[in-house]
């Protein structure tokens, strides 16, 4: 199962509140889990509250989808490019945020 770029910065950019990546939320992929953390810590410091509340069912949804790929025969060096690739396109819809990479 390939993911696309294209739908995951899109539901990504719907987030709710934000919150650090426990240990049972992990997907297990170094990038796809440092690219949540750094995401959620960007948006939870730089959106207002109104805007936080808009964006997080899509982020939870990307979670589940993405612990799903990591959980197939495979899917976690598939997921290691796709996060990669979400990570520097979610950097690049953000820069006015002026967040740290």
């Amino acid at each position: 199962m390939r993911l696309k770029t294209s739908i995951l910065a899109a539901a990504i950019l719907s987030l709710a509140t934000p919150l650090p990546v426990l240990a049972q939320d992990a997907i297990g992929v170094a990038s796809c889990d440092t690219f949540l953390t750094t995401y959620q810590a960007c948006v939870g410091a730089k959106l207002s509250p109104d805007q936080r509340a808009s964006v997080g069912a899509a982020l939870e949804q990307t979670k589940a989808n993405w612990k799903a790929v990591a959980a197939e025969p495979g899917g976690k060096a598939k997921l290691d490019a796709t996060c990669k690739e979400t990570a520097e396109k979610m950097k690049k819809e953000v820069a006015a945020l002026n967040c740290a990479w």
